[in-house]
């Protein structure tokens, strides 16, 4: 974890010498569930923040390196004179890296994979605790978002991800094809807040 935080550090400061990217802060929330949990609906509400750098490869094209800190998980959503309960907690720091393609004027797709570190996780019901085999410390996500420009500093971000290795085991271990266990997908809704130039 260390010295991928490096690595990215060195590639901010490669990036500020050279002067042609934009960079800027991310804040907004996120939906999310898991498949495998019995449970549907994208019910656990949750935040993304953190920073980007973005720097053009191409006329067209942006690559976009981020750190962020991200929630998803899994919620039993209220059910009236029901007394269950359940949720799935997940807290990650992820390092999303996307290329973005300008489809018109400011409008850009995005698509890339994020990689991310949990931090934290909590898993309940209505008892209290669940001591259940725990998710996996490192996940990785498949993105593609969009991107458009409301004003000069100002965009707004779209972002569907989901995990292209399961999250944990299913609960009875088994597994069925490409079913392996337990995989996370995520909506994000987020405003970036451009800072450089």
């Amino acid at each position: 974890m260390k010295k991928i935080l490096l690595f990215f550090c060195v590639l901010y400061v490669t990036m500020t010498e050279a002067q042609n990217f934009d960079a800027g802060f991310i804040g907004g929330f996120t939906t999310s569930q898991v498949s495998g949990d019995n449970l549907a609906g994208y019910n656990k509400l949750g935040a993304r923040t953190g920073v980007y750098i973005s720097f053009p490869i191409h006329k067209k094209m942006k690559s976009q390196i981020e750190i962020q800190y991200l929630q998803k998980g899994s919620k039993k959503p209220y059910i009236e004179n029901s007394p269950e309960t359940y949720v799935l907690d997940l807290h990650y720091i992820e390092l999303p890296i996307s290329l973005n393609y300008e489809v018109k004027k400011n409008l850009h797709l995005e698509s890339g994979l994020g990689t991310a570190f949990l931090i934290h996780s909590k898993e309940q019901d209505e008892i209290g605790d669940i001591n259940s085999d725990g998710p996996n410390t490192i996940t990785i996500d498949f993105l593609l978002g969009i991107q458009y420009q409301l004003k000069k500093h100002l965009k707004f971000n779209l972002r569907y991800a989901n995990s292209i290795i399961p999250l944990r085991k299913h609960s009875s271990n088994g597994k069925w094809g490409v079913n392996k266990g337990q995989y996370s997908s995520l909506i994000s809704f987020v405003f970036m807040y451009q800072i450089s130039r």
